[in-house]
């Protein structure tokens, strides 16, 4: 090999191996499940958001000016990372990844993707329910070691499940907290919000906000109120559309799975291997026997961690490309859907407004 080639190569091993901010590693966890024979509280839907991308701190942490790119691609795939760990608990209704922040969610997961190198993944991540009640809103970080990654084609296993179990854990500490009236008025405050974002005047006055910014039921229409049973009915059709976008996740996820987790042991090695590059000294006054092929193991790993990359990348850039067009069924109307998820997201709940007012003449 080309010794410029090595030299340039451990330049840039260089920026992957930079310090960063003290992290403090999990200690491993396992998931709280479900306890059979044990009566439950109302269950609560639970929406998980596409995850953020960026450092919001302004601090490039471990290797992000390397891999960067992979970034549009895990956006996707760690929130369904989480919605399984969540699905596993058992402490849920439905848990649904969607592409877009929806206000009227009973319970809602968003998550900024701080740091993600196959060394460390840190998450900031925030929770709350239809209220407005915060739940969670806290940084978690993990770091990986060597028996992480190994698997095979046919047991692939996550890395950093300790950290979803942590954050699933959380999660369902802040609700065994709550009283069963308190998670009846998240049920209630949900179903009034997407009644009011359709119609506002007919219901804006059900809900009051507290000084703190919390909503609060103030009433709650008829039970034999036609338009809130309408309203009712939209919803559940709602739920069914999500259902289809939720399994474009899982598809992508499920396609997504062997190459990110050959991306992600390659980056754990390029890096780790830096790291000893740094502490033996500048390649320029090495001269120790060996050296040249340890340069040498190190290029073959940038190598196929590219490769990975950019199986990542095309993966992430077709991903939208791919969606194929949604045909569902609203009342026995045909509906077709075209675009990426987001646009056909938007456009289904922009028809579903249209529908309603519509009926009600507005």
């Amino acid at each position: 090999m080309n010794p410029l080639k090595l030299l340039s190569i451990a330049g840039l091993l260089t920026i992957a191996s930079c310090a960063s901010p003290p992290v403090v590693e999990l200690q491993p966890e396992s998931v709280d499940l479900i306890q059979a024979n044990v009566a439950q509280d109302p269950p609560l839907n639970v929406s998980v958001i596409v995850f953020a991308r960026g450092t919001s701190n302004g601090q490039k942490a471990i290797g992000e000016k390397v891999f960067t790119p992979v970034r549009s691609a895990e956006v996707g795939y760690l929130p369904f990372a989480l919605r399984e760990t969540l699905v596993e608990s058992g402490h849920w209704g439905a848990v649904r990844v969607i592409p877009e922040l929806d206000p009227t969610a009973e319970v809602l997961v968003t998550a900024e993707i701080l740091s993600s190198n196959g060394v460390e993944l840190r998450l900031h991540v925030r929770v709350s329910d239809s209220t407005g009640r915060i739940w969670v809103d806290q940084e978690y970080s993990d770091l990986a070691i060597d028996h992480g990654y190994d698997f095979d084609i046919e047991n692939l296993v996550e890395p950093f499940q300790d950290i979803f179990n942590k954050i699933s854990n959380d999660i369902y500490m802040a609700r065994k907290g709550l009283s069963e009236m308190e998670l009846i008025q998240i049920l209630d405050t949900a179903m009034l919000r997407y009644a009011i974002a359709l119609s506002p005047k007919a219901f804006a006055g059900y809900l009051t906000e507290t000084g703190d910014g919390v909503l609060e039921v103030s009433g709650l229409p008829a039970r034999n109120d036609l338009i809130y049973a309408r309203v009712k009915n939209i919803r559940e059709s709602e739920y069914a559309y999500i259902d289809t976008v939720d399994e474009q996740f899982e598809n992508f996820y499920k396609k997504m799975q062997l190459a990110y987790a050959y991306w992600r042991r390659y980056s754990f090695e390029l890096i780790e291997y830096s790291k000893k590059i740094e502490q033996a000294g500048s390649p320029r006054v090495r001269s120790q026997e060996g050296s040249w092929a340890s340069m040498e193991k190190v290029y073959r790993t940038y190598r196929e961690s590219k490769m990975n990359e950019d199986s990542l990348r095309e993966m992430a850039a077709s991903f939208d490309a791919e969606i194929s067009p949604t045909v569902t069924e609203l009342e026995g109307t045909v509906i077709r859907l075209n675009g990426s998820l987001r646009a056909q997201y938007e456009e289904w709940r922009r028809l579903l407004r249209e529908i309603y007012a519509a009926e009600r003449g507005s």
